[in-house]
């Protein structure tokens, strides 16, 4: 059901240190092929080299920018989703005062425990199938209050406005899973990224090669700068893991609301009550 390729298990520092190796050897191999064909064929024009550097790097910078564009726009769904989530979830609680009033404590009450249990702190806290299937049983376990109210012929009207928020956060959960932990980016570009990639850093170290030029620190710069890029890219794609993670305080202030009114709902005190 998951991403589970190499390209979305491995840790991003991993990620992050074998970019950099990557790109210092592909700059290296292109070196020594460079200065293997100086010394065979003497100098070459420094013109059709620069022509095939800008380029590569013109077509590299194109598809980092588009798998960029790709993830970014994924990373701004899963915020539009989880605010989505909130106001269902809330929305749910405060329409379950349209049930019989036997089945508003029980619909509020489990309504509470699926707030809080979706209050959690994704940096630290894994996502298992078996927390999946939890948060499915509490949604059936609430829509098992509408069938009830389905057999015993309740107000439609009244149920409606109970049914359509509920039907949101089953909807809006669904979702985030989906958008958060099976869309990734799909391997054939992480292929291609690394391909041009390497093919770009090459040709730089054969320009490198062939002119005498380039130096240590230069190759590091580059290194480093792929890298980073890359490391960026990998982490908007990661939903539960590095520091580009979406921002969970709007969950956990609904989470607080609803606890509040929930402990002054088992105090008997009325909303318009202070």
């Amino acid at each position: 059901m998951y991403a589970d390729d190499i390209f979305h298990t491995v840790p991003l520092w991993i990620v992050y240190l074998c970019t950099i190796s990557y790109v210092l050897l592909a700059l290296g191999i292109g070196a020594l092929v460079g200065r293997h064909y100086r010394r065979k064929h003497g100098e070459q024009k420094e013109s059709s080299i620069g022509s095939a550097v800008g380029a590569t790097l013109g077509l590299l910078a194109f598809l980092l920018a588009f798998t960029f564009n790709m993830t970014a726009s994924r990373f701004g769904d899963r915020k539009a989703l989880l605010l989505t989530e909130v106001n269902a979830i809330y929305n749910a609680y405060l329409h379950a005062d349209f049930l019989l009033p036997s089945e508003v404590g029980k619909a509020k009450k489990l309504l509470a425990e699926y707030a809080d249990y979706r209050d959690y702190d994704p940096a630290e806290t894994e996502i298992t199938p078996e927390a999946l299937a939890k948060v499915e049983m509490m949604q059936r376990q609430l829509w098992d209050i509408i069938d009830r109210h389905v057999a015993q012929d309740y107000d439609a009207g009244y149920l409606r406005q109970f049914v359509e928020p509920m039907s949101e956060v089953i909807r809006d959960h669904n979702s985030r899973v989906v958008v958060g932990l099976e869309y990734r980016i799909p391997r054939p570009i992480w292929l291609s990224m690394y391909f041009m990639t390497g093919l770009a850093m090459m040709v730089i170290g054969y320009q490198f090669g062939i002119s005498r030029g380039g130096s240590p620190q230069v190759s590091v710069a580059l290194a480093l700068t792929f890298a980073t890029v890359i490391l960026l890219i990998a982490d908007l794609d990661r939903a539960t893991e590095g520091l580009l993670l979406v921002d969970h305080r709007p969950i956990h202030e609904m989470n607080e609301h609803i606890q509040r009114e929930e402990q002054r709902r088992l105090k008997g005190i009325r909303p318009w009550e202070s």
